[in-house]
């Protein structure tokens, strides 16, 4: 299956600026337009993270791309259910166009390869971290020291939202299993947007509890498959 023809541009664009061609700039942020009229808002975000890295001082440019993103999240909310991508995340739903252009610009862009370690369970965190693409395996430590898997997450999940909140440290590790991007929100900028939209705490507090469950459900699955060994045998 063919990729969208604004893949094949936003590639284009990012070879010819490593080769040091100036000029390919205007053709990638034309690459994120596309994008966002086809509707793929989680592209254009990866695509504006490396504008970021290219040209961390260009403020016009960041804004004029930010805003693009914002209008286009904006006519999302108004749409159909959107897929499960970055413009899904509880914290950016309902949040003002002015407001997320802001957060957009501060947000900062991280890679991990696959088996690398994000956040380590026991761990200090003052960072959140947004997928926008790849996949995550979530694990905690068992009383036999091996890992426990509790979850699996995708583009459009978070992560380390607890220490970040509470202070406390990491409550499990969380690990690369493809190649990732992640953008990752610091709590400076996170406590500022609770405090203006109190309603993320409640999103918050309603993944936290979907979050638990599936946690809970993946610790019954274990002791239910290693019953005998766990509980012990009288034979």
């Amino acid at each position: 299956m063919s990729q969208p023809a604004y893949q094949d541009v936003l590639r284009q664009a990012r070879e010819r600026w490593m080769d040091g061609d100036t000029g390919a700039l205007a053709d990638y942020e034309k690459g994120i337009g596309l994008a966002l009229g086809a509707g793929d808002i989680g592209t254009a975000l990866a695509a504006h993270q490396k504008l970021l890295a290219w040209r961390p001082d260009d403020k016009v440019m960041h804004e004029r791309v930010a805003r693009a993103i914002a209008a286009a999240r904006d006519r999302a909310e108004h749409g159909p259910p959107p897929s499960r991508s970055l413009e899904s995340i509880p914290l950016f739903w309902g949040i003002p166009k002015e407001e997320l252009v802001s957060v957009l610009t501060h947000v900062k862009p991280v890679k991990a390869a696959a088996g690398e370690v994000v956040v380590r369970e026991g761990e200090s965190g003052d960072t959140l971290y947004l997928i926008v693409s790849g996949t995550l395996r979530v694990s905690t430590s068992g009383q036999d020291g091996q890992d426990v898997p509790l979850a699996a997450l995708g583009a459009g999940d978070f992560f380390g939202e607890v220490a970040l909140l509470t202070g406390r440290p990491r409550t499990a590790t969380v690990t690369a299993l493809t190649e990732v991007e992640l953008l990752t929100l610091d709590r400076a900028t996170a406590n500022g947007l609770r405090s203006r939209h109190p309603e993320i705490d409640a999103s918050l507090a309603e993944f936290h509890k979907r979050r638990a469950e599936r946690t809970i459900e993946a610790l019954v699955e274990r002791l239910h498959n290693r019953g005998p060994e766990l509980l012990g045998s009288d034979e």
